[in-house]
């Protein structure tokens, strides 16, 4: 499928990217970009000549490269359009006018530069971090629209999928699957240190998790059998459900803040996962690497000297990240799959979206290997940070998501940590994970409205 893009030199780097990214790599077609610095719209001509014409309203809006100097529109609307399906696009900038004909629809609402806006994660420019560094919910443009749990760009996507049929019905596009990405954070592999004895004695005295925790101090200490070693238990049950782990360690030493475990006591266990033929391993970089290149290439090296490969997938410890550097540090240490950008206070679609896809870089203005496959549902963010919610309301919530995920066939990448299938025995989250993975099954998918 071929489409010629017309639009002009404004910008024209950033503009690329996130055209090619729409067109190229999601939908699979071959573009032809054309600049005629006379135009205010974007251009999408059909082989047969029809055109899809979208305002160019963010980029003109720019006056520099100043994006820490971004602002963002008050008040938010929506374009409604009905083709096949009926397309409820967000907006920011432009008007909800749709204008259209035989020849040509015509877009008021510019979904490019919002797209941008989100793929890019050009708004955490803003200061808005909190004490560990982190852009936050709130005060974000998803908490001011109220739109996390919408994957506003998979509905831009397949609202211009969609035109595209309308003018020209033979196109053909690349097949996105819907997959459950299952992922481990461990951040620590021992359950039973002293200091976790006493909080379990004086924590717990009366609770149904009391004499169970006992016995498996008991058989850490006597049995050398950790519950926070579980590697071959989370295997099982992936293999169960038809699922694959991807287990992202972390390689702090002894004297780096946050160490909790040295990973060279593990190598077999690693080597374990890493040869199992349906697992992964990957690296869980820690604090000080998500704007540290030095600290970045010691703990991913490491990593790679266990099992004598390039690493594939990183996450960030506590979801750290930094807009200037972190995706450009994990780029030139030939990670292929970032994991790591969701919130931690909420579940739901930080970047708009639930396809994998290419990132960009701001310093080097320009399109990484590096892929970004955001993070949906986080378990600590269900326990902790939702915890206001009843147990039937959780469900609500990821019914929502995890069906927009079913409804764009994208990847529901889903961090259960380790320690949390022990963890959670005995309270009113043991049944969290498998309810989960039974809302995530394909066939369980119903239509939204």
């Amino acid at each position: 499928m071929k489409l010629d893009i017309y639009l002009n030199e404004n910008f024209k780097i950033e503009k690329e990217y996130i055209l090619s990214v729409i067109f190229e790599d999601i939908l699979g077609c071959k573009c032809t970009f054309h600049y005629l610095n006379n135009l205010t719209s974007y251009k999408i001509v059909c082989p047969n000549n029809k055109e899809i014409i979208i305002d160019d309203i963010f980029f003109k809006s720019l006056d520099s490269y100043s994006w820490e100097e971004l602002d963002f529109p008050n008040s938010s609307f929506d374009s409604n359009i009905n083709f096949k399906d009926n397309h409820f696009l967000f907006g920011i900038y432009g008007s909800s006018r749709i204008k259209l004909d035989n020849k040509s629809i015509r877009l008021f609402n510019d979904i490019i530069g919002t797209a941008f806006i989100f793929l890019t994660r050009v708004e955490e420019f803003r200061q808005n971090h909190d004490r560990l560094g982190r852009y936050q919910y709130k005060g974000s443009l998803a908490e001011k629209y109220n739109i996390l749990n919408r994957p506003i760009v998979n509905e831009y996507i397949s609202f211009l999928k969609e035109c595209i049929k309308h003018f020209f019905p033979d196109a053909i596009f690349k097949k996105m699957d819907y997959k459950v990405m299952l992922t481990h954070d461990i951040d620590t592999i021992k359950r039973w240190t002293f200091k976790h004895f006493i909080k379990h004695a004086i924590f717990n005295f009366g609770s149904k998790k009391y004499f169970p925790g006992f016995i498996s101090l008991f058989e850490s200490k006597y049995e050398k059998k950790d519950p926070y070693m579980n590697f071959k238990e989370i295997m099982d049950i992936s293999d169960r459900y038809n699922l694959q782990s991807i287990f992202l360690f972390m390689t702090l030493e002894n004297a780096d803040n946050e160490f909790l475990y040295d990973i060279n006591h593990i190598k077999t266990e690693i080597n374990e996962i890493h040869e199992s033929g349906n697992h992964f391993v990957g690296i869980h970089p820690g604090k000080s690497t998500y704007n540290c290149k030095e600290s970045m290439r010691k703990e991913i090296d490491s990593l790679k000297k266990i099992i004598k490969e390039d690493i594939l997938y990183s996450r960030q410890h506590y979801l750290m990240f930094d807009i200037k550097n972190t995706w450009g540090l994990l780029n030139d240490n030939k990670i292929k799959y970032d994991l790591t950008l969701g919130y931690p206070e909420k579940i739901g679609f930080r970047c708009g979206i639930c396809y994998p896809y290419r990132v960009f870089d701001f310093s080097k203005r320009k399109k990484l290997d590096l892929i970004e496959i955001p993070l949906i549902i986080m378990d600590v963010t269900l326990t902790k940070y939702m915890n206001e919610y009843s147990y039937s309301s959780l469900i609500d919530e990821l019914r929502i998501v995890i069906n927009y995920v079913k409804k764009y066939d994208g990847r529901l990448n889903i961090i259960w940590h380790n320690n949390s299938f022990y963890d959670y025995k005995n309270t009113q989250y043991e049944k969290l994970f498998f309810d989960i993975i039974s809302l995530s099954k394909k066939n369980d998918y119903l239509k939204l409205n």
